[in-house]
């Protein structure tokens, strides 16, 4: 290796340590905070260490907002919701971008109009339509919402439009069904493009707030969001920073756990392979 390629890595490395550790600091400082009290949070010199007050933090916020139902609650909707929206997501992007039909280009369109469209300007007619069908303070009312994501269609179609259309004839020659061809070809070709919607969408569900804001209405059914949100507003009781920070340390290890099970998953689609 010559002197400007090892200066050129050296920087290279530099540059990528600088930003881990500017990434990863407020999530370090998160978890220790979660073992802190205020005094220790709040004081004037921080104290960058382990505490003793984690378990006492989270036995106070289940105490106040039975935060195991509140995680039980997250996983209902979050599982329900991110399985049936992949589902139908990709069958969706799958449709549009391999079958030529009258009036698939103008689904296309809308998809695309509907995605330029303001979460906020859906709020009342969305809670209208779910009000109309009984459907408030429901777990149902959270998850359909979110379940045709335009961003997660747009998303499948732009990636199953690589996906070559010689396996489907050579398939559709050996007598196999539309869906076998679907669900026997395209979705293990698909998979990491499947994989990444499914986990987008998955941080969608944990992470929503809006819609069970305005749609739950029962304290039993809450999400992890809304209780962040309840202790940061209560005008009852002070608040208790290492609680806080407890939930918010809690609340990412479902999504970060699913990441590294997931991680060796997430490749480019081995198209070349597959035609071969």
């Amino acid at each position: 290796m010559t002197r400007k390629h090892r200066l050129n890595a050296i920087i290279v490395y530099a540059v990528l340590i600088i930003g881990m550790i500017i990434f990863i600091a407020p999530y370090v400082y998160m978890i220790l905070a979660a073992t802190q009290n205020n005094e220790v949070i709040l004081g004037k010199n921080p104290f960058f260490g382990f505490g003793n007050y984690f378990l006492k933090n989270l036995q106070e916020v289940q105490k106040d907002y039975q935060y195991t139902q509140v995680l039980l609650n997250s996983v209902i909707i979050t599982v329900i919701g991110t399985t049936i929206s992949t589902v139908i997501t990709t069958l969706a992007g799958y449709v549009l971008a391999k079958y030529r039909f009258r009036g698939g280009n103008l689904i296309f369109y809308l998809v695309m109009i509907a995605r330029m469209v303001p979460q906020f300007a859906l709020i009342i007619p969305t809670f209208y339509i779910l009000s109309r069908m009984n459907l408030t303070n429901t777990y149902t009312g959270v998850i359909l919402p979110s379940l045709a994501s335009t961003t997660s269609v747009f998303m499948m179609r732009q990636y199953a439009m690589d996906f070559p259309t010689e396996l489907m004839e050579s398939a559709r020659i050996d007598g196999a069904s539309e869906f076998m061809i679907f669900r026997r070809i395209a979705v293990p070709v698909l998979q990491p493009a499947i994989l990444t919607t499914g986990l987008l969408t998955f941080m969608g569900y944990w992470n929503a707030y809006l819609f069970p804001l305005i749609i739950l209405s029962d304290p039993k059914k809450f999400t992890v969001p809304l209780v962040i949100q309840n202790m940061t507003q209560n005008t009852y009781k002070s608040l208790n920073y290492g609680a806080l920070m407890s939930v918010l340390a809690t609340s990412v290890v479902p999504i970060v756990i699913l990441y590294i099970l997931l991680q060796r998953k997430f490749r480019s689609n081995n198209v070349a392979s597959a035609i071969k």
